[in-house]
């Protein structure tokens, strides 16, 4: 039986988020450990003083580049008086790491405690007393959870977000699953920029003759921007009849996609699908890869119909002429 290969939906960052989200509900210290396995993933010389004895932690949950970054992390609490108990805890924080560490120039305190009045004014006390013309000059700010997203967790890879949130759901099947290299190829940054040789633009004669909409034209465009890169990918791939071997699968999909309907648009949607997998359309750069790659087997004649030689004949079934 032949592996199916799977592809992660390009609606990943979605759930991931939504996991961040649920992470940071959390109370107490279940909040304080997801802050600092995140922290441990974002520097790579991130440690968290285990506390010692009397001296405890020094207010410190975490140092990262070589010091000069002091985390301090506070999970909220339930309670009535959670506003008074935060605004103590970010003034006691930052006056045992002040005394008792001398490497920062960075403070940073990560909670997910709702900041009110009284913490908002412990926090501008603090950034006041110690501006750029203090004895002891820092950098003083408040990380929420969106903020820990954008500024951290949302910049991780997804083999990253993945250790941190296992099973990933939204996974597709792929019908032309050996193209995932390909797709992956053409999704990097280096790849999406390049255009490579002379780009010629979509034969017209072939999208009138198939009635494909204006906005379809407009995606294969900006898809074969990539088709050197797609052309060099088949050069070097290691086995000489992938191309063909693809190109009679793409058009037994779209012989499929035709069974089912005749509309251009919604045949090329179905074309994207098997290609590059639901949602696609979440992720940009996947989106582009889809449009260059059905683009490229369109102007290779794998799908779609050509339009007679001489230019002679339009507006004709192209079934007809395809039987």
């Amino acid at each position: 039986m032949t592996e199916v290969m799977m592809l992660l939906t390009p609606n990943w960052r979605d759930w991931y988020h939504f996991r961040h989200q649920q992470a940071c509900f959390e109370s107490g210290t279940a909040f304080e450990d997801y802050v600092s396995k995140v922290l441990e993933k974002f520097h790579d010389d991130f440690l968290n003083p285990a506390p010692s004895g009397s001296l405890g932690d020094g207010g410190c949950d975490g140092l990262a580049e070589s010091g000069t970054i002091f985390y301090a992390c506070y999970g909220q609490r339930p309670g009535r008086n959670a506003e008074r108990e935060l605004a103590n805890k970010i003034q006691g924080d930052f006056a045992r790491g002040l005394d008792q560490w001398d490497t920062f120039h960075t403070w940073k305190f990560v909670t997910n405690a709702p900041i009110g009045p009284e913490s908002l004014k412990i926090i501008s006390a603090l950034q006041q007393a110690h501006g750029p013309t203090a004895d002891r000059p820092l950098t003083i700010r408040a990380v929420r959870p969106e903020r820990l997203w954008t500024d951290v967790v949302g910049t991780f890879d997804v083999p990253i977000l993945d250790s941190l949130f296992p099973g990933a759901p939204g996974i597709e099947n792929v019908e032309l699953a050996d193209l995932l290299p390909l797709l992956d190829a053409l999704g990097t940054a280096e790849s999406a920029s390049e255009t490579g040789g002379r780009v010629l633009p979509v034969p017209p004669t072939k999208m009138d003759f198939n009635k494909l909409p204006e906005a379809s034209r407009i995606e294969f465009n900006s898809g074969r921007l990539l088709a050197p890169r797609i052309d060099r990918w088949y050069e070097e791939s290691s086995d000489p009849g992938l191309y063909d071997a693809q190109g009679e699968r793409f058009r037994t999909l779209y012989q499929e996609a035709r069974s089912v309907t005749e509309e251009p648009a919604e045949i090329l949607e179905r074309l994207y699908v098997s290609v590059a997998g639901v949602n696609f359309r979440m992720d940009g750069k996947r989106a582009n890869a889809a449009f260059a790659v059905v683009s490229y087997f369109f102007d290779s004649c794998h799908i779609f119909e050509m339009p007679p030689n001489d230019g002679s004949v339009t507006g004709v079934d192209p079934d007809a002429l395809a039987n």
